[in-house]
């Protein structure tokens, strides 16, 4: 019910060489599993190990990264898929660059049209100097950020009309020194972001419209406005003519509002 492959490529003018072992299922319901490495020269070595199916499916990876930029990269990733329902896990470890430990896990339900979507980014690091450790009793710098949301495409006037709203929950927890009965705790405005655009056929080409609007609560909003319109070989060359043009108006006082447009004529040669 098996088959067992290997595979390596070598690529003399990078000074390069990949490869890896396969044990796969001729049932594509069946797990299968990948042991797969690259390396060369000029390029730093990584390794990975895949193992499960669409239903259920694990990924490790390991990055060979230089000291200066942090030091190696481990990487391990549990996702699934069952009908309308998908979800993920993720883990990014990376010691050297002061305990690095991100997490990431999400998941989102189709209902129709609509996708309904949910995620948590954790970041956290050691950001106490060794030497003063003594005197905390949690030396990290935890960040947590949970947004949830809905987006959703239908089609409309011959072409699609898609949108997504999400809700953005921001919160930091700082090192923990002896003697407080808490972790400081800072938490940011929430943040919510709409989003509405329409796309499809209009005369000879192909014109799309999107508006965005970013509402931080007790701040302000900033909205921006951006479109395009595409017309493929119109002039019997080959090529293709393009028009875009863009508006946003900063949520910061200090940055002035601001529009672009440009026209473009792309002909290969």
């Amino acid at each position: 019910d098996y088959n067992l492959m290997s595979d390596i490529t070598a690529d003399t003018s990078k000074k390069t060489l990949r490869g890896g072992l396969t044990f796969a299922s001729r049932d594509d319901s069946l797990p299968s599993a990948r042991l797969s490495a690259e390396g060369g020269v000029n390029q730093r070595s990584s390794a990975t190990l895949s193992v499960g199916n669409q239903l259920l499916n694990y990924e490790g990876r390991f990055e060979d990264v230089p000291p200066q930029q942090g030091g190696d990269v481990f990487r391990s990733t549990l996702s699934g898929k069952a009908g309308p329902f998908r979800a993920f896990y993720s883990e990014i470890d990376q010691p050297g660059n002061q305990g690095l430990e991100r997490t990431n896990i999400g998941g989102s339900w189709n209902v129709g049209p609509v996708q309904l979507y949910g995620q948590r980014n954790q970041l956290r690091r050691e950001v106490v100097d060794p030497r003063y450790a003594g005197v905390f009793q949690n030396t990290g710098q935890d960040t947590k950020i949970d947004t949830i949301g809905a987006r959703g495409s239908l089609p409309f006037l011959g072409g699609r009309v898609s949108g997504d709203v999400s809700r953005q929950y921001r919160e930091e927890r700082g090192p923990q020194q002896i003697g407080q009965e808490s972790r400081p705790m800072a938490q940011a405005p929430n943040v919510t972001n709409y989003r509405l655009g329409w796309e499809g056929p209009v005369g000879p080409g192909r014109f799309g419209l999107q508006g965005t609007l970013r509402d931080v609560r007790n701040v302000g909003m900033e909205p921006s406005l951006s479109g395009s319109y595409t017309i493929q070989d119109p002039l019997g060359l080959g090529g293709k003519f393009s028009a875009t043009g863009s508006y946003v108006n900063p949520l910061d006082p200090s940055r002035r509002s601001a529009a672009e447009a440009m026209l473009r004529y792309k002909l290969r040669f």
